[in-house]
């Protein structure tokens, strides 16, 4: 059989098309199954880690509440068994079981919730109460000697000791007490129960909208079943199951599989690194690869289907495409050859014309495709910028190439970037903003072009970015330089536009990998605006980096502050809070630090509000959206407005609270007293109580309700006072000072002193000097 030339190209063409499609295609299907066989262990890892990672939330929030009840008063009566009198006692026990049925019933979780106290003997639960020698399965005893500070156990079963209750399988978190103490050191235990069911519901939470079969469940690091969904197999031990013992013997998380009755499974496991727990998943493998299986069989159908269709399509292709050429090629030599007598050179009239139509159309197309490059021009300026800020083009040999078409000018090394953000208060509207934006960039670039190189882009909302770049000098003198035109750009803004605009300036750098670094600097200077003020050019290295020692220092500032408030005293509360806030920008605190220096401050505030017994969620709601008045305050001033007028107001509830309780005159004649008598180091409540001849404990709720402070503060209170007055003498010792006030322990004081005032004595009597020099001066 002869083929013509045409033929056997056909033939050669179809057998490389359809081996290039198969190898294709196998390499694809490979490929395919291999990721997606991956991804299915993957996920399941990826769910049996959200279950740990659910179980460690819920845990250690537990951890969190079990431990603010270990802190409680009325538990640390309950663990040292320290009471006056019985009715002190069971007004405690009645307080402490209120707090555990609250937390209880606050707490769906839990079955319930133990107090142990190994100096008594005595158990008290939300339920009940028992006596040490009251007939009671104490299973907290052995826990005593524990390691560590908290320990969860696994599944077990807990009565609460009431007539009916039936026993519950439950997990127990166990802290001792002291929170912090070693066995042999330890007073009691603090126990909380959490229902099995629940432990394992959170399993099911996760897997509840996948088809996941098998078994999933936990076990401690003793192989013990911790949760399950067959509840029969509860309190099992496992180790000596074989894929049981590969488990225990791995760490971290993985997968292997195994045959468990004749079946292939996959067991995926994790382990806890919170419980030390392992969470385990057996699944049959055909479920696990269920999803596999159909896109296997689908890929190899698409694959016989697309044979299929490939080889009809190629030819016909073929002989639709080969075919015409032929002819083509015979019309076009017989045209060639054949001249008509009459018409002459028509055919080859029509041929040139259509070729014509052809290439205008050409034409028209290039201009139409030129018009668009055109347009795109500023589009792939800003994406090759942003590209650079970004550092995803680090190089500048390979950035060099796409420069020259959107017009971007840029020297091989120096770089320094800026951050531009245009004064809101002369904007209108949107529009207004692109508007003004468009125009800085062109006159940030024409300045910058002059002598330099350099360039910048709109990055919306009316800020934008600018790198500019230098033929010559080293860091320094460049960011001298950089400084020098960004001022000349600021003062055209505001001159011939009436904009005002803050400049953040980076540092600058040698090489163009380095050009983050300097965007994300700039960045962090334009943000001092609220400290440095709008209008300005600033600098990165303007910044003083302040130390937590600073915020700290300044946390401490908030206490006379708060002591004011307390006080009610309005003008004390300015001035204190206007120091605090000229000490936080002179010692150059970040923005974000005043912000939470702000917030500090009120919320300290609101704890004295509640200390008087005014509703602070009340008083939250008159003060509206807290922290976004705080966020959009552009300058410290603002900031330090919304604090003054925020305090100013809680002063005026305080008072008007005060005003509204009226006065006892009994205890205004004990203030009188303990003013009198408070340099007696021997003054006590015993003391006062003989005094005016009422019980001490009596005293000590009067003196509460009157004064918001217990006995206690409110001498220390006096004797700081005092204190404070005989150190303004430098010529006094500082021993000297401890004994007028009361203190015959120097040590004492000193602490007493720093607690109140955020300041050794010495340290205080630096700062009235230094003020009352500064008062001179002035």
């Amino acid at each position: 059989m002869k083929f013509s030339i045409t033929g056997r190209v056909m033939i050669i063409y179809s057998m490389v098309f359809i081996t290039v499609i198969l190898l294709t295609f196998w390499m694809s299907y490979a490929g395919t199954v291999g990721r997606l066989e991956q991804n299915l262990k993957d996920t399941h890892i990826a769910l049996l880690k959200q279950i740990d990672n659910k179980i460690e939330l819920v845990f250690r929030e537990t951890d969190k509440k079990l431990l603010t009840v270990s802190e409680a008063l009325e538990n640390v009566y309950f663990m040292y068994d320290s009471y006056d009198d019985m009715s002190q006692k069971y007004t405690n026990f009645f307080a402490l079981s209120n707090k555990l049925k609250s937390l209880v019933y606050a707490n769906e979780q839990f079955s319930s919730v133990m107090l142990y106290s190994d100096l008594s003997g005595e158990i008290l639960t939300d339920k009940t109460f028992f006596k040490r020698n009251e007939s009671v399965d104490n299973w907290l005893v052995p826990y005593l000697g524990i390691e560590g500070y908290s320990k969860w156990i696994t599944t077990h079963k807990v009565s609460d000791g009431r007539d009916g209750e039936k026993d519950q399988d439950v997990v127990t978190l166990i802290r001792p007490y002291p929170s912090i103490s070693s066995p042999g050191y330890r007073k009691g235990l603090v126990a909380v129960n959490m229902k099995e069911d629940v432990l394992y519901k959170m399993i099911k939470d996760v897997f509840e909208d996948s088809a996941q079969g098998g078994h999933t469940f936990i076990i401690d690091d003793q192989a013990n079943i911790v949760t399950h969904d067959d509840k029969s197999v509860l309190y099992t031990n496992l180790k000596d199951v074989p894929y049981i013992k590969q488990i225990m013997g791995q760490s971290g998380n993985g997968h292997f599989t195994t045959k468990l009755d004749g079946i292939k499974q996959s067991v995926f496991y994790t382990l806890s690194a919170y419980t030390g727990w392992r969470i385990v998943s057996v699944v049959p493998d055909s479920q696990v690869y269920q999803p596999l299986e159909s896109t296997r069989q689908f890929m190899i159908a698409i694959a016989f289907a697309m044979i299929a269709i490939a080889i009809t399509v190629l030819f016909i292709v073929n002989r639709r495409t080969f075919k015409p050429l032929d002819q083509l090629v015979g019309k076009m030599s017989r045209t060639f050859k054949t001249t008509h007598p009459e018409l002459g050179t028509v055919a080859n009239v029509a041929g040139m014309g259509y070729l014509e139509t052809v290439f205008d159309q050409m034409f028209m197309d290039r201009e139409q495709l030129e018009k668009q490059v055109r347009d795109s021009k500023p589009v792939l300026k800003w994406r090759i910028v942003m590209d650079i800020l970004s550092g995803y083009k680090a190089e500048y040999a390979s950035v060099r190439s796409h420069l020259d078409f959107p017009g971007i000018r840029l020297f091989p090394e120096m770089f320094v970037v800026c951050t531009v953000e245009i004064g809101k208060e002369r904007l209108g509207n949107p529009k207004d903003e692109t508007l003004y934006t468009y125009a800085l960039c062109n006159v940030a670039e024409e300045l910058l072009n002059m002598e330099y190189a350099g360039v910048a882009i709109d990055l919306g909302s009316g800020s934008s970015a600018m790198i500019i770049s230098f033929a010559e000098g080293d860091e320094e003198q460049n960011h001298l330089r950089a400084l020098t035109v960004l001022e000349m750009v600021l003062d055209v803004m505001r001159r011939q536009f009436g904009l005002l605009i803050t400049i953040g300036v980076g540092n600058c750098y040698r090489e163009m990998k380095d050009i983050p670094k300097s965007y994300d600097e700039s960045q962090k200077a334009l943000q001092y605006k609220m400290v440095i003020g709008s209008n300005s050019v600033i600098s990165i290295e303007d910044l003083l980096e302040s130390d937590n020692q600073d915020y700290y220092r300044l946390i401490k500032m908030t206490e006379p502050i708060v002591a004011a408030l307390k006080q009610t005293e309005t003008e004390k509360l300015r001035e204190f809070v206007s120091l605090l806030f000229h000490e936080a920008v002179s010692g150059s605190l970040s923005p974000d630090l005043i912000r939470q220096l702000s917030y500090e401050l009120i919320m300290k505030s609101l704890q004295v509000v509640a200390s008087v017994g005014i509703d602070t969620e009340q008083a939250l709601e008159e003060m509206g959206n807290l922290h976004q008045r705080i966020n959009d305050c552009d300058n410290w001033q603002d900031a330090e407005w919304i604090v003054t007028t925020i305090l100013e107001g809680l002063a005026g509830k305080i008072e008007e609270k005060r005003s509204s309780r009226g006065s006892n005159k009994t205890i205004e004649k004990m203030l009188v007293y303990i003013r009198e008598h408070y340099h007696e180091s021997e003054f006590s409540l015993d003391q006062l109580a003989d005094k005016f001849a009422l019980s001490p404990p009596y005293i000590s709720k009067l003196f509460k309700e009157q004064t918001e402070r217990n006995f206690i503060d409110y001498l220390i209170e006096i004797r700081i006072n005092a204190a404070k007055e005989l150190l303004a003498d430098k010529h006094r010792k500082v021993n000297d000072i401890s004994e007028l006030v009361g203190y015959t322990n120097a040590r004492s004081f000193l602490r007493a002193f720093k607690k109140y005032t955020g300041m050794t004595p010495t340290e205080y009597r630096e700062w009235i000097i230094q003020a009352d020099e500064q008062t001179v001066l002035e």
